[in-house]
C-alpha cells in the first residue's frame, strides 16, 4: 500500500485515456481486434504509464524535505519507503517509459517520433518535479505534459508531419487549456484564494471543453451523428463541472476545493472518450476510452491519494 500511495496509482488511468484518444483518432484502423493486434498500441500505453507513475514517485522524492514538515504521513517522510529506493524506482520507470516509446517506433516502422516525444515529455516531467512546480509557471508545465501525452498516443500514425497534422493536435491543445485551468484552480485550493481566481480557472476549463465542441462542429458532414453525440457528452461534462464548481467555491472549504480538483481530473476520461467518438465514430473505441473510469474510481476508494 505505501508504494501504491507513493505512485498515486488511481490517477494513472487519466494518462492512459490520453493515449487511447491520441491513438484512436490518428489510426486508420476502426476495429478493436485490429488495434489490439498492434504491438505499438500496447507499448505506448506502457510508456505513458511508466512516465506518469515515475513522475509521481520523483515528485515525492524532490518534495521529501518539504513533506517532512508539511505531510509527515506520506510514505517517504514517514519512513515506510526508503528515499533511495523511491528514487531508484522513479528513474527506472522513466527509463522504461523511454524504452517502450523507442520500441513502439521500431515495431510500427514510423521512426523516432514516439521516442522524441517521450524524451521531451520525460524532460518536462523532471523539470516540473524538480523546479517548475514551485514557480508561477507550474500550470504550463503540467498542461504541457498532458499535451505531449496525447501526442505520444498519436506518435505511431506515420511520419513526423503526419503526427503533427491530424485532429489529435487540436485535441491535445484543448487538453492543454483544460489542465491549465485545473492546475491554476489547484494552486488556489487552500480556501484563501480570491473568488475571481477560482472563477477564472473554471472558465478556462469550460473554454477547453468549448474548443473540443468546436472541433466536433467542424467534423466531416458524413460524420455528423457521432459529432452530435460527442457534443452532447461534452455539454453534460461542462454542466456537471459548473454544478460541482459552484458548490465547491461557495463552500469556501479547502477540503471541498481539493476534492473538486480530483473531480475535474477524472472528467479527462469522459472528454477523451467524447473526442474519440467524434473523430472515429466508433462506439467500441469510445467505450474502451471511458472504461478506465471504473478502476480509477474503485482504486481511489482503496488507495489514499494524500
Amino acid at each position: 500500500m505505501p508504494w501504491l500511495r507513493l505512485m498515486r496509482l488511481p490517477t494513472v488511468f487519466t494518462a492512459l485515456t490520453n493515449i487511447l484518444c491520441g491513438y484512436f483518432v490518428s489510426t486508420d484502423s476502426r476495429a478493436l481486434p485490429d488495434v489490439f493486434g498492434q504491438t505499438e498500441f500496447w507499448l505506448l500505453l506502457v510508456s505513458s504509464a511508466l512516465l506518469y507513475l515515475g513522475g509521481m514517485v520523483l515528485n515525492d522524492v524532490f518534495d521529501y524535505e518539504l513533506d517532512c514538515q508539511e505531510r509527515p504521513e506520506r510514505p517517504l517522510p514517514s519512513g515506510q519507503i526508503p528515499l533511495r529506493s523511491a528514487a531508484t524506482l522513479g528513474w527506472l520507470m522513466m527509463v522504461g517509459g523511454l524504452g517502450s516509446a523507442f520500441a513502439a517506433g521500431l515495431v510500427s516502422g514510423t521512426g523516432y517520433s514516439s521516442f522524441l516525444i517521450a524524451v521531451v515529455l520525460a524532460a518536462l516531467v523532471w523539470f516540473y518535479d524538480s523546479t517548475l512546480k514551485s514557480t508561477p509557471f507550474s500550470p504550463f508545465g503540467m498542461a504541457g505534459c498532458r499535451f505531449l501525452n496525447i501526442m505520444l498516443g498519436a506518435s505511431c500514425c506515420g511520419d513526423w508531419e503526419t503526427v503533427w497534422g491530424g485532429p489529435q493536435v487540436m485535441i491535445a491543445g484543448a487538453m492543454f487549456v483544460y489542465i491549465l485551468g485545473v492546475t491554476w484552480f489547484a494552486r488556489n485550493e487552500t480556501g484563501t484564494a480570491s473568488l475571481w481566481q477560482l472563477i477564472v480557472s473554471v472558465l478556462m476549463v469550460l473554454s477547453a471543453i468549448g474548443l473540443n465542441a468546436w472541433l466536433c462542429h467542424r467534423t466531416d458532414p458524413g460524420n455528423r451523428s457521432p459529432a452530435m453525440g460527442a457534443m452532447l457528452a461534452l455539454a453534460l461534462v461542462a454542466a456537471n463541472i459548473v454544478r460541482a464548481s459552484i458548490r465547491a467555491i461557495s463552500s469556501g472549504e479547502s477540503i471541498r476545493l481539493q476534492k473538486h480538483v480530483g473531480f475535474m481530473l477524472l472528467n479527462i476520461i469522459f472528454i477523451d472518450a467524447a473526442m474519440t467518438f467524434c473523430v472515429t465514430g466508433s462506439s467500441s473505441f469510445a467505450f474502451l476510452a471511458v472504461a478506465p473510469v471504473v478502476p480509477a474510481i474503485l482504486l481511489k476508494k482503496i488507495i489514499p491519494l494524500s
